[in-house]
């Protein structure tokens, strides 16, 4: 037996599920005003005939009423119950909002300590020329705990990004000074490298700080609808070309060299 196309079978459920029921009930209903009409034009004298007729119309309107009335509490009900939905969803974002600004503003806080940190340890390396081994504290714990979660929740990109870049030239920085730190190397050869970053670092943390300082008080949540303000601000990070110049100012590598003897 062959199955009926897809179109057709789609058709034939909506005629059998939503159209004959409405024909059957105008009919039925057409039936109920008009046959107490008809059966009193026609048996007038005997009232049986009516009086069955005018209980099956009396019947047909009450089951009609009924009918209605519990279809439209139905509604009334559905209707209910999807505004308690939208209400109970409506809660659950505003709660997972608050709970994504209060975690921002706790790893923003901490951040903020962390780069009052680095900036007071940065501000001790422009010192660093005077020594051979200049190792000093450098952490970068917060950042690695909080960069992810921060990535996720914030809509401010370019602050992310300029962290992200900093942390970066951190990480580029204590491997400059332990470099530095091994035998063979040059130190004055890479003195200049290492200040360079280090100017750049110390211009660009002050900004750093304040724009975090900023976040600790009114956090850039992204919405979690993505009706948001989904824009960032960068805050201006530059390539080190002062660094890659000072490399070109020697004629001799600086990588290490085995000692003589």
């Amino acid at each position: 037996m062959e199955r009926l196309p897809g179109p057709t079978r789609d058709r034939l459920s909506w005629i059998w599920t939503d159209v004959w029921p409405l024909i059957f009930l105008v009919v039925g209903l057409g039936s109920a005003i008009a046959l107490p009409f008809v059966a009193v034009d026609h048996w007038a004298a005997e009232w049986t005939v009516p009086g069955l007729i005018g209980s099956f119309s009396a019947t047909t309107f009450a089951f009609l009423i009924g009918l209605a009335w519990d279809r439209r509490q139905r509604t009334a009900e559905d209707r209910q119950e999807a505004r308690a939905e939208e209400a109970r969803q409506l809660a659950a974002l505003e709660a997972e909002q608050e709970r994504r600004k209060l975690e921002a503003k706790r790893r923003f806080g901490a951040l903020a300590l962390e780069l009052d940190r680095l900036k007071a340890t940065i501000d001790r390396t422009t010192q660093q020329s005077k020594y051979k081994y200049f190792l000093p504290d450098l952490p970068t714990g917060t950042w690695r705990a909080a960069g992810a979660p921060l990535g996720m929740i914030i809509s401010n990109y370019g602050l992310i990004a300029d962290l992200s870049t900093f942390y970066g030239q951190v990480s580029e920085l204590q491997w400059r000074l332990r470099f530095k730190a091994q035998p063979g190397v040059d130190a004055e050869a890479l003195n200049p490298i290492i200040d360079a970053l280090t100017e750049q670092m110390l211009n660009d943390v002050d900004s750093l700080i304040k724009e975090v300082r900023k976040q600790m008080v009114e956090p850039d949540v992204a919405s979690i609808d993505g009706t948001g303000d989904e824009t960032g601000t960068l805050v201006g990070r530059r390539q080190l070309t002062r660094a890659i110049r000072a490399m070109t100012t020697f004629d001799r590598p600086l990588t290490p060299t085995a000692p003589e003897g």
